[in-house]
Formats: structure tokens, C-alpha cells, sequence
């Protein structure tokens, strides 16, 4: 069941003074069955007034509203029931009355009432209009012959199911290489037949991806078997015995059993003519920021609204659209202003990210990119923010990636290197958890969900990750944050091994322990007599070879532990994870202050002596502080967890400013000792 938490907004009811009694409860009617239908009541009934609006709800589809984002799925594994946002019982539990087949044909503003395509007419108080969109089809003579399907809805695909197996095809065509196509032919592929992808622009995604990212996602999409055919318009369908043949333009045919036509949607608008209600220019209802037509009392969300002749066609402006809307309906004046239409799916298996400022729209952004065997990650930074980002192929740091580009952040020069060098942000084992996010930082990006929401719904009893699924619908959508939301409700398999963590964090607490035990505890006294057996002991400090051979010994534990430190910064180590080596720095550090001890009896002594020693513990004492931080990463959440990572850079900062004085007062030690 897609649901989301509610928030913590509070409305009043007016209610008549005289005896108290409430306000008659007014008549809403949605009309669209959908997600973005769905979306509202769900929203309407977790508001803190209940009983404010009898809710009706008008769906085309004989269907009950059902996860369109995972369509595709419908022939690999999930049937039409697992697609369901809801049954018919959470309908009658919340008391919406839900019509699925019923089409609204008209509206009669000056009587209030919507026309079903029955001659019912149903009454109104406030009408919101979730119509959604169809398939587009282009003017292509033949487009309406048998066998010829478009890809929008589950009839669609039960149909192209039906004529896969009637006809035992064998090859299929898919017109459209955006996301609508790749999808198409996936669900080809999964009924076992051969399929084509035929593109009118001369790259795949052309509105997601550059060039390059559409190349690779091209040489990816071939592996798996499809053929992928560019710059081909198509002139005509002609009939076959039993298949259809595809005339190009100035390309040769092509004969398939099945064509599917994946070239685009178009707002569902019909009813505004009619009404007289205004559209946007490219169509869709024209709609305020308050989500209203230019008649007060009926409103538009999802696909068929036209926000300054804009329309969005992914479902998180959807949902972010029944927010505001079922606030505006509850007597907040949320105002809707803009979305994000940021993309994370797998096409065909194939993992491609589409976050922030899109390919084109950035006339003063500077593009960097890297490219390995993995596949094509860029980044577009605009005055020294990280504004958008796209991808195909696994990115490990994505997440790090998605919380940069929302925040639009500031990329640091050993961001901008390691990007172009590794493809990567942040440094090998450093990246942010989930826990570590920002409350208002969105993992579900389909439903809108934030760390916070989940945190929450967590907090209140949600502690596995099918529970925190089930409040709050996070990975319901596209499923592509699902291994996020296990990692919130820690489970084992998503996250990162700790055990190196323990270590860092145990050895920086010895390693703490250690310098004030040397600052605060008085050294030992040197023996005053022959005959003391301390002097068996203090011989350590008082022969010169034995001094020589602890000394050495501390500078070659201390380089030792330098070396390892370069595991995250240079190649010069190749083997090992650098969380492992962070924990053997650690370590070391703790053996450098043990030949502390051994070396000096806890004397700082004075002079150059003295700079050396409160150096030497300065460093470790930072060092120890940075290793706490770094070992609390990955096990505090909110507040604390943020600034304990924005501290811990910081102390590694100055950990590393200390040490350069130490080799030259380590020269200085030993001339010294030697001199004189």
C-alpha cells in the first residue's frame, strides 16, 4: 500500500456558535482514479480533521489506482494485484467512495455536478481533476491497424500479451527511445520476443542524457539483444499476413509481428473545453499556484495540470501536487511552486540517474565527467555548485551525489580532481548513510519521502524495512531506494561492513586515554640511589644506546603509521580497503604513544625537547578526536550523526597541519642529541 506520513499541520473547523454543531461536510469529487487521485485521498484522509469532505473518486480504468511507474513488472514477476496502491477494503475503510470504469464526460459548472458516461450526475462542492494523460500517438498513416498497441496502462499491456500469444510473435518494434520505449521493450523481452527500439533523434533518452551517457546506455541496452535504431522516421504501417511492415524514410523496412508505439503523452484536457476552462499552452488545465482553474472551486494535479504552461510527467510532482492541493483543501496556504524531475531507474537492468538541472538548460554550467568500465557519470556545477548530475551504469556514491545536487552544495578542487580521476565525490568508504542524511533530504524521490519521515515513522514503531515501506511508501515507486530504506531500518545486507569501524574507535579511545595519561600524570621520578631497584628500570631513560633504540624505534612506528594514512590520498598503496588502513593508522597511533612512554618516562623536557613532545601529543591528541568521530559515522543518526561528520573533516584537517612541524623538530631532536 503506497502511503506517506502525515505532517504537522493543523487546521480549524468552523463550526456554528450557537450550539456548536459542525459546518455541513462538503462534497469533493476527484475525478481520475490514478496515482495522482490516489496521492490526495491518501493525503486528505491522514489529516488531522477527519470528516471534513465526503470524498467520491471517478477512475477510467476498470482497475482500482495502481503503481504505473513499475508497469512494466507486470510480466516478470508482479501480477495486477501486487500493482495495487490499495485494495477496495482501505477504500471503505476510509469511507472514499470510489467508482473504477466510471468516465466523467462533462461538467456542469453553473449546477455544480460532474456527468459520468452512464447520464449520472453527481453533485460538488470542490472538484479536483486528476485526469492524467494518454499515449500519444503520431500522425502515421497505419498507426490504427490490428497489431498495432500503444504502452500506457494495464489493458495495453494485457492486450500486447494477448497478441504475443496468439500469434506466437517472435519480433516486436518499440516507437520511442525515452523512457516510455525503453520500458516497452523490456516488457517484449519479457514475453520472449525479439525486439527493435526505432528513435527519431540520434540518441536514446535525448531529453535525460548527453551524448555520450546516451551512447553508453545504447552499447548496454544492445548487449542485452535489442537492436537500437536512430534517426529513423517512420513514414508508414503496412499490413502483413500476420505482422506489420514499417516503411522508414529513406531507411529500409522493417517486418515485425508486434509494433508498439512508446512517442510521448499529452495531457488528458478534454473536458475543459465545455467547461470553459483554461488550458496551458501545450495543453493541460491552467492552473495558479494554488492549483486552481480559473473557476475557484475546481482544481487540477498531475499530468493534466499546466503550471506556466508546464507539465510534469513523472509521479513525484504528482504527489508533491497532492500535498500542496490537500493542504490548500484544509485550509493551508501551501502554494505549489516548482519539482523536481530528477529520474533513478533501472531500463532494461541498466541503472540510469537523471538528477537537478537537465542536459541543456545550464548556458553558464562547467561539465565534468568520467568515464570507466562501469559506465558514464557527469556533474554539472554552476558557480561552484553542484546543480545537476547524470549517469548510466552503477554509481556508488550516488547517494552522496542526489544530497549535493538538491542542496546545491559547493564542490570543493579535491572534489572536482577525485570526480574526473574516480568518478566518485567523496573518498572510498567516507560516503554518507542514510541515517547521516539531512532530515529534509529526500530518499524516496517518487513519493517524496524525506531521512526525517522515515526517522519518524521509525521512532514511532516502523523498525523493519518492510514496516517503513508500508507507512511511509518509500521504495514503492520505482524501487530504486529500497536498499536505503533497509540500511534506515538496519538491516545488515544493505549496509557497509563495521567491524573496522569498531576498531578506529576503540584505538582512538586508547589513543585519547593515553595523551592526558601523559599530560596529567607526574613522570616518575629518576632512582636516588644505587641500591634502588627502580634504577634496574629508569636504566631505559639513562643509557644512551637503550634511549637510540627506543627512539628510532618511535620514529619508525610513526612513519609506519604516515604511510598507511596515504591509503585514501595517493596509489602508493594499492591493496586493501582504505577503511582497513584507517584502522591500522589508528592502531599504530596508539603503539606511537606507548613508545612514547618508553622513550621519554612521560618527561616532555624543555626547550626544542619540550616543542617536540606537546607536538607529538598535540597530533595524536586530534588524531584520537578525528578517529572517535570517524568511528561514530555510521552509528548515530540525525542531529548528532551530521555534526559529528561536519566536525570530523575539520580535526583530520588539523591532524594533518600538525604533523608538518614534526619532522623538523624530530631533525632538530637528534642534531641536537648527537651535537651535543
Amino acid at each position: 500500500m503506497l502511503t506517506k506520513p502525515a505532517r504537522d499541520h493543523y487546521v480549524t473547523v468552523s463550526t456554528n456558535k450557537s450550539n456548536n454543531a459542525p459546518v455541513k461536510t462538503q462534497q469533493l469529487v476527484i475525478v481520475g482514479g490514478g496515482m495522482a487521485g490516489f496521492g490526495l485521498c491518501d493525503r486528505l484522509v491522514k489529516h488531522p480533521v477527519e470528516g471534513a469532505y465526503d470524498i467520491t473518486l471517478f477512475g477510467d480504468e476498470p482497475q482500482l489506482a495502481y503503481d504505473r511507474v513499475n508497469l512494466s513488472k507486470l510480466f516478470s514477476g508482479l501480477s495486477a494485484e501486487d500493482l495495487q496502491l490499495a485494495d477496495q477494503q482501505w477504500y471503505q475503510e476510509k469511507q472514499i467512495n470510489v467508482r473504477p470504469g466510471r468516465r466523467i464526460v462533462s461538467i456542469d459548472r453553473k449546477r455544480n455536478q460532474v456527468v459520468d458516461d452512464r447520464g449520472n450526475a453527481t453533485d460538488y462542492d470542490r472538484l479536483v481533476l486528476a485526469t492524467g494523460s494518454r499515449a500519444w500517438v503520431p500522425p502515421i498513416p497505419g498507426s490504427d491497424l490490428p497489431g498495432v498497441f500503444v504502452y500506457r496502462t494495464i489493458d495495453d499491456l494485457l492486450a500486447i500479451q494477448q497478441q504475443a500469444d496468439q500469434f506466437k510473435a517472435k519480433s516486436a518494434a518499440v516507437i520511442g527511445g525515452g523512457l516510455l520505449g525503453l520500458e516497452a521493450a523490456k516488457v517484449m523481452l519479457d514475453l520472449d520476443v525479439s525486439v527493435s527500439v526505432i528513435e527519431m533523434a540520434p540518441a536514446l533518452m535525448p531529453r535525460q542524457l548527453d551524448t555520450t551517457a546516451a551512447k553508453v546506455l545504447k552499447e548496454r541496452v544492445e548487449v542485452l539483444g535489442v537492436e537500437v535504431h536512430l534517426t529513423m522516421r517512420t513514414e508508414s504501417i503496412e499490413a502483413l499476413e500476420g505482422g506489420l511492415r514499417i516503411n522508414f524514410v529513406k531507411d529500409d523496412p522493417l517486418d515485425v509481428d508486434i509494433l508498439v508505439v512508446a512517442a510521448g503523452i499529452r495531457p488528458r484536457d478534454d473536458l475543459a473545453e465545455d467547461a470553459g476552462l483554461g488550458l496551458g499552452k501545450r495543453g493541460g488545465f491552467a492552473v495558479n499556484d494554488r492549483l486552481q482553474t480559473n473557476d475557484p472551486d475546481i482544481y487540477a494535479i498531475g499530468e493534466c495540470a499546466s503550471i506556466n504552461d508546464y507539465t510534469y510527467g513523472l509521479v513525484a510532482p504528482c504527489y508533491l501536487m497532492a500535498d500542496t492541493l490537500a493542504d490548500q483543501l484544509m485550509g493551508i496556504d501551501t502554494r505549489f511552486e516548482s519539482a523536481d524531475e530528477s529520474a533513478e531507474l533501472k531500463l532494461l537492468g541498466v541503472p540510469v540517474v537523471a538528477l537537478g538541472t537537465a542536459i541543456g538548460s545550464s548556458p553558464d554550467g562547467v561539465i565534468l565527467t568520467h568515464q570507466d568500465e562501469h559506465g558514464y557519470r557527469k556533474i554539472i556545477v554552476e558557480f561552484g555548485k553542484i546543480v545537476g548530475a547524470a549517469g548510466v551504469g552503477q554509481w556508488d556514491d550516488i547517494d552522496t551525489v542526489r544530497i549535493a545536487v538538491g542542496r546545491q552544495r559547493r564542490i570543493s578542487r579535491r572534489e572536482r580532481k577525485r570526480f574526473v580521476k574516480t568518478g566518485r565525490l567523496s573518498p572510498p568508504g567516507q560516503a554518507l548513510t542514510v541515517s547521516q542524511w539531512p532530515a529534509d533530504a529526500t530518499v524516496c524521490s517518487c513519493l517524496g519521502v524525506t531521512r526525517g519521515q522515515l526517522s519518524i515513522a521509525y521512532d514511532q514503531g516502523a523498525i523493519t524495512s518492510e514496516q517503513l515501506t508500508q507507512v511511509t511508501g518509500a521504495g514503492t515507486g520505482c524501487g530504486s531506494c529500497q536498499h536505503l530504506v533497509c540500511a534506515m531500518a538496519g538491516d545488515r545486507s544493505a549496509l557497509p561492513e563495521t567491524i573496522t569501524g569498531m576498531v578506529v574507535l576503540v584505538t582512538s579511545v586508547v589513543s585519547l586515554i593515553l595523551s592526558l595519561f601523559i599530560c596529567l600524570v607526574p613522570s616518575n621520578p629518576m632512582a636516588d640511589s644505587i641500591q634502588s631497584d627502580w634504577r634496574n628500570i629508569d636504566i631505559i631513560w639513562r643509557d644512551e644506546v637503550l634511549k637510540q633504540v627506543s627512539g628510532y624505534s618511535l620514529l619508525a612506528v610513526s612513519i609506519f603509521g604516515m604511510i598507511f594514512s596515504l591509503r585514501k590520498r595517493t596509489k602508493l598503496v594499492k591493496e586493501g580497503s582504505y577503511g582497513f588502513w584507517r584502522a591500522v593508522h589508528t592502531a599504530v597511533g596508539v603503539a606511537t604513544l606507548v613508545g612514547l612512554i618508553v622513550h621519554t618516562g612521560g618527561r616532555l623536557g624543555a626547550n626544542v625537547n619540550m616543542m617536540l613532545g606537546l607536538t607529538f601529543l598535540a597530533l595524536t591528541f586530534v588524531g584520537a578526536f578525528a578517529g572517535i568521530a570517524s568511528g561514530l559515522e555510521n552509528r548515530l543518526a540525525g542531529e548528532a550523526a551530521m555534526f559529528v561528520r561536519d566536525w570530523r573533516p575539520r580535526l583530520t584537517k588539523l591532524h594533518i597541519w600538525l604533523l608538518w612541524p614534526l619532522p623538523v623538530l624530530i631533525a632538530i631532536h637528534i642534531i641536537c642529541v648527537y651535537w651535543y
